[in-house]
């Protein structure tokens, strides 16, 4: 395990320990990673005494614009916004550790049959149920109490599969939460993926309910969740 970030960080992780569970000393992650993003990377754990698999999710970029503050800042709002979720389309936070790479690492359940993306691919797969649990989760968001919750990067690479079948939104780097109770300075949201973007987030706009909305119609075309084909066979 590596060691906790500096003098320097313990406010910032004391903040997100006041948000979520503590789980240093808990969490074995594996060495090498299984998958690398812009932001993140992700490893394969094992959380103890269960001996629980578990998803490891570490800041990446931290000697980019801004510093590892920042990093330590942005991993901060997303567990804010994940902590609060409590939904069956919504993968369960865990909790989080900072004995891993002088950051703060995100740790949710491990998902086995991967994300949508991968799992729609298999002509098995009746697309229906996954559209309708995405949209399910995406409502909850939606009207959360007491402000909404919009995910901010939503694509068929961020839904999980659980073991039953079931979609499940994960992924909230870029969620932004309508009165927010995090006393916290944050920089304006810049992110989420070209291809699934609204055009007016695209041209600088804000993330919004409508654009997780052209974001979910994405979604669908873009991973032939609604191939005719497909459908027809699975109705017939």
């Amino acid at each position: 395990m590596g060691s906790k970030p500096d003098a320097a960080l313990e406010d910032l992780a004391q903040r997100a320990y006041n948000i979520s569970i503590n789980l240093d000393g808990r969490v074995e992650r594996s060495p090498d990673p299984l998958c690398m993003g812009g932001c993140a990377v992700v490893y394969k754990g094992i959380l103890l005494p269960e001996c629980v698999e578990v998803a490891v999710k570490t800041p990446s970029g931290q000697f980019a614009r801004g510093g590892i503050r920042k990093v330590i800042k942005d991993a901060i709002r997303e567990v804010h916004a994940w902590s609060k979720l409590r939904h069956k389309n919504v993968l369960p936070l865990l909790g989080i550790t900072t004995e891993f790479n002088h950051t703060i690492s995100i740790v949710s359940a491990w998902m086995e049959k991967g994300n949508a993306h991968d799992y729609v691919q298999d002509a098995e797969v009746d697309p229906r149920p996954l559209i309708e649990g995405i949209a399910r989760g995406l409502y909850y968001l939606h009207d959360y109490k007491p402000g909404a919750i919009y995910h901010g990067d939503l694509k068929g690479a961020n839904v999980l599969i659980s073991p039953d079948g079931r979609a499940l939104l994960t992924d909230f780097g870029f969620a932004h939460v309508v009165n927010s109770s995090l006393k916290m300075t944050f920089s304006k949201i810049y992110g989420g993926t070209l291809n699934w973007m609204a055009p007016e987030i695209i041209n600088g706009g804000d993330v919004s309910a409508e654009g997780d909305v052209w974001a979910f119609g994405m979604t669908i075309l873009c991973y032939n969740m609604c191939d005719n084909t497909r459908f027809a066979r699975s109705t017939s």
